[in-house]
């Protein structure tokens, strides 16, 4: 009987061991993103209204902004998340990530226009910091040397004012693409190909811990970006391609892309949509035209009277018809 209790005791003293030995390969439950996510601003309203900002961008009195711990640089990295009334805890909900433009910041898909439509149609909506305002969402952001790159969408054209960090003739302006210095998101980080490392690593961070809190529809996650973003969103969304059931990019910066017939973007919808009015980027359709000769699930889209600027909000019934109109394949 000593024996028995004897062994008994070292076998539970064993298993002990084993499991402090599992949490620390996996890193104790503190060390999850999620669990550094704190609220800085909860909703302010039940109703449209935009009395606050993060930046320039106005922010809907219904969203909530937030903050986690970005371990790889140890900032605070803000984050908006709105989620419908129509979203149930018992009900899987679709959920769309958002990435903004150069400049932009993790608020600027959360005016009320995005909102709006995001509570019609009963989604949850995120947009991701992407680590600083110029973070291009891993986007490749410097032309190689050697050979002129073949930029499937132009650079931004320059604008009638000088200096808000638009391109020249094709070509990015010196320092248009390196770590901005102030306003939200992170500072440490200012090297052009890291801060486009960090941006694609924050926005999956935001993903992820989205994916964790609530009850996500893993077959209805869709992605869009604007601009800049939206190049980030064409590079996220070949990546990552097994996660998305649509993408959409408005007036989105695409260059720095090779396309070829066998990219893994080409099995997911794509909708491509722009203002008619857009001076600063342009060449969307010659973009879509040529995915569409390879092969690629790609709708185009150019509404009136909309520049830049203006596509973000103008273009969500577009953009949320197009997403209510696809769902991933269900996992075999």
């Amino acid at each position: 009987m000593l024996k028995a209790g004897k062994g008994l005791f070292i076998g539970l003293i064993i298993c002990i061991f084993l499991a402090i030995s599992v949490i620390a390969q996996n890193g104790p439950a503190t060390n999850d993103n999620l669990g550094t996510s704190r609220i800085t601003s909860p909703p302010v309203g039940t109703t449209a209204g935009q009395s606050r900002r993060t930046g320039a961008d106005p922010v809907d009195d219904r969203v909530e902004l937030r903050e986690y711990l970005f371990t790889d640089t140890g900032e605070m990295l803000p984050y908006a998340v709105f989620v419908s009334t129509k979203v149930a805890k018992d009900k899987k909900a679709p959920l769309v990530l958002a990435l903004h433009g150069f400049s932009g910041n993790h608020g600027t898909f959360m005016r009320t226009q995005c909102v709006d439509e995001a509570e019609k149609n009963g989604y949850i909506l995120v947009g991701a910091m992407g680590y600083s305002p110029s973070g291009s969402f891993g986007m490749p952001m410097r032309r190689p040397t050697g050979a002129p790159p073949k930029m499937n969408s132009p650079v931004p054209k320059a604008p009638a004012k000088p200096g808000d960090g638009a391109a020249r003739d094709g070509q990015p302006k010196p320092g248009m693409f390196t770590g901005m210095q102030g306003g939200p998101g992170g500072t440490k980080e200012t090297d052009p190909a890291r801060v486009a490392e960090l941006s694609e690593k924050d926005a999956m961070n935001v993903l992820e811990m989205t994916r964790k809190e609530f009850n996500i529809d893993d077959n209805r996650i869709y992605l869009m970006g604007h601009s800049l973003g939206g190049g980030g969103a064409l590079h996220m969304g070949e990546k990552y391609s097994s996660i998305w059931a649509a993408v959409a990019g408005l007036a989105p910066a695409a260059f720095g892309f090779q396309w070829s017939e066998d990219q893994k973007l080409k099995n997911v919808p794509l909708l491509i949509i722009v203002g008619d009015e857009d001076r600063l980027v342009t060449g969307s359709q010659q973009l879509a035209d040529q995915l569409k000769g390879l092969n690629f699930r790609v709708e185009y889209k150019s509404l009136p009277g909309l520049d830049h600027g203006e596509i973000i909000g103008g273009s969500m019934p577009d953009v949320f018809k197009f997403f209510n109109e696809h769902t991933r394949p269900g996992s075999k």
